[in-house]
């Protein structure tokens, strides 16, 4: 939850004002980098290390991706099965914004393919797809 900390206030200058207010509230150093190499190749350099890095770094964009399709399905999330993801996913001109070499990239670093890493996260998502807003339409 804390990983797009200063994203709301200052959507120009994302991860810019994280450090210091998370370290004044009590946030572990390691966590605080987490959400810092978040933002590795993109706004800064503080290069994912750990698995928890490198699976924020990877997943960041990919929710993304995943929220769009979802939106656009009746059943939002709930029956969504990873191969009409990918076909989604494969299509540039679907959630365009959303960086697709940087899913890649954060993938590789986990050693895992787009469509492993892209399954695990559709699964979590679809036990909170209420409170992401991504569940059935009714």
């Amino acid at each position: 939850y804390l990983h797009d900390y200063d994203y709301e206030q200052y959507p120009e200058e994302h991860l810019q004002h994280t450090e210091a207010p998370l370290k004044e509230a009590g946030v572990e150093a390691a966590d605080i980098r987490a959400i810092l190499s978040h933002g590795y190749m993109i706004i800064n350099d503080v290069e994912p290390l750990t698995k928890m890095e490198k699976s924020l770094f990877a997943v960041d964009e990919l929710t993304g991706i995943i929220q769009a399709a979802a939106r656009m399905r009746p059943a939002g999330i709930t029956d969504m099965e990873i191969s009409s993801f990918m076909k989604k996913f494969k299509d540039k001109k679907f959630a365009a914004k959303c960086d697709r070499e940087l899913i890649r990239k954060g993938c590789e670093m986990l050693g895992m393919e787009v469509k492993e890493v892209a399954a695990i996260c559709i699964e979590a998502m679809k036990e909170m797809a209420d409170e992401l807003g991504i569940g059935t339409k009714e």
